[in-house]
């Protein structure tokens, strides 16, 4: 069965995390691919053929979401959590985001269409594909210290 927007009866940042294709992030629903940020899109088919099963990827994003919290401080609906540490919600772990905040928000924002500041202030979101973003997500991946070295750097 294809899973696409409109479509879904899977929900997908489990199967994306379960996947390899990307990791959680502080925004609750949405992950984060390691090259390419938010800026992706999610569809998948299901199936019941054996596959062989990929398995999960960690490239820092969770320890760097824990430190980071730009996404929290620059949310108009007030909708991201600034909690440190995520919860389990339906057998997955994510931030307890409020989805309904975010989606009134976003359909009654005079300022025009949709919102998408947490993905717009995100360090980790590849605003440019150059070797200095690269290197500082690379950084940003190793730890506490570098993940708020990263953070710093960004707010320059």
């Amino acid at each position: 069965r294809a899973q696409h927007f409109t479509n879904y009866n899977a929900v997908m940042p489990p199967c994306i995390i379960a996947a390899g294709l990307g990791e959680l992030t502080r925004t609750g629903d949405c992950t984060a691919h390691p090259r390419l940020g938010f800026r992706h899109k999610v569809a998948a088919v299901t199936t019941d053929l054996p596959l062989a099963p990929d398995k999960p990827i960690d490239f820092g994003m969770l320890d760097f979401c824990r430190v980071c919290g730009k996404c929290a401080d620059n949310c108009p609906s007030g909708a991201i959590t600034k909690d440190k540490e995520p919860v389990e919600y339906n057998g997955y772990l994510r931030w307890n985001t409020d989805s309904k905040k975010c989606t009134i928000f976003r359909a009654t924002n005079k300022e025009g269409s949709s919102c998408g500041r947490c993905m717009k202030v995100c360090p980790w979101d590849s605003k440019e594909q150059s070797w200095f973003h690269e290197a500082g997500t690379w950084i940003g991946s190793h730890g506490e210290a570098s993940s708020s070295l990263l953070k710093k750097i960004d707010d320059m």
